[in-house]
């Protein structure tokens, strides 16, 4: 019995070993996770023939580093061709930069707005050690949002547009810290932080996921300060009085679109909804962009008045 007993706590002991070893290791994988280099990005970009960089240089513009509240600089471009006081500010997705963004800055300034791109906490040319998928990014978001108004005019108005990463930022944002902006974007955000690191975490194994997310959550709190489970956009969207559309293409298997059609279903009207039958992770607009950009348009004219 007594051996017995003592295999049974050297099981257990070897298996807490183990999902401390697993949640440290998945921590230190999500907090500092490879990016993207920006001239591999430029290269995808231009060979798409969604980035032409000596069109884009030769645009007005105001390239920025602004004091962020956590000691570091977020690198923004304020990109203003037209006589408008319309802006967009645009918030990449994980592992990419604001060179990403540019093909919705050419989208946005062809609709006649001026637009603002900027590099998320940790990546590109903006400061950070960790990356918390909107939890601290929700206040750089914040940040600059400000300055817009602060140097741009007080009377202008502003739009915000999210991809992934970008999007649940944005949808945190606006559910918890302001309600400056006119309407929102959504493309392919997740509902929360939790559900995507257990779709992440299934597809290596369905055995002790919420173990595995327990112990993450755990080396999230010691490393970086913030918990996982405080990253829910689904939490706070229905704060949002704001029109917002959601796009999400269907067979994205990195974030189930279900994870939308409930953020979708828990925000209160005004709203509206696109889901593309093509396209994988943040593709709609790479797919379609013909019907990507009247969506947009439509969901503006009907719900902003722009």
């Amino acid at each position: 019995m007594k051996s017995f007993a003592a295999w049974i706590i050297a099981l257990v002991g070897s298996l807490i070993v183990l999902f401390i070893s697993l949640g440290y290791y998945a921590s230190s994988q999500i907090l500092f996770f490879k990016l993207r280099d920006v001239e591999v990005i430029k290269r995808r970009e231009t060979r798409a023939k969604r980035l032409n960089m000596e069109v884009f240089q030769s645009m007005p513009q105001d390239d920025i580093l602004i004091p962020s509240r956590f000691d570091y600089s977020i690198n923004a471009i304020f990109v203003h061709p037209n006589e408008t006081d319309k802006w967009m500010v645009l918030c990449h997705g994980v592992t990419e930069n604001k060179i990403s963004s540019i093909k919705y800055l050419n989208m946005f300034t062809d609709m006649g707005y001026n637009c603002v791109i900027y590099d998320a906490r940790r990546h590109g040319n903006t400061g950070g050690v960790h990356s918390t998928y909107g939890f601290y990014e929700k206040y750089d978001l914040e940040t600059v949002v400000d300055y817009l108004f602060d140097h741009y005019g007080p009377d202008i108005e502003v739009g915000i547009h999210g991809e992934s990463m970008g999007a649940a930022t944005m949808l945190l944002y606006a559910g918890e810290l302001s309600n400056r902006a006119k309407f929102y974007i959504s493309d392919a955000s997740f509902s929360t932080f939790g559900d995507e690191l257990t779709n992440i975490f299934s597809q290596y194994t369905k055995i002790g996921s919420p173990l595995v997310l327990f112990f993450t959550n755990i080396f999230f709190r010691i490393r970086s300060r913030f918990s996982l489970f405080k990253v829910s956009p689904i939490r706070v969207v229905d704060q949002i009085r704001q029109p917002v559309l959601f796009i999400h293409s269907k067979p994205d298997k990195f974030i189930p679109y279900t994870q939308t059609t409930q953020l979708y279903k828990k925000k209160k009207p005004p709203k509206a909804a696109w889901y593309p039958e093509r396209g994988g992770h943040v593709e709609s607009y790479n797919r379609n962009p013909e019907k990507y950009r009247k969506v947009v348009a439509s969901f503006i004219a009907n719900h902003v008045g722009w």
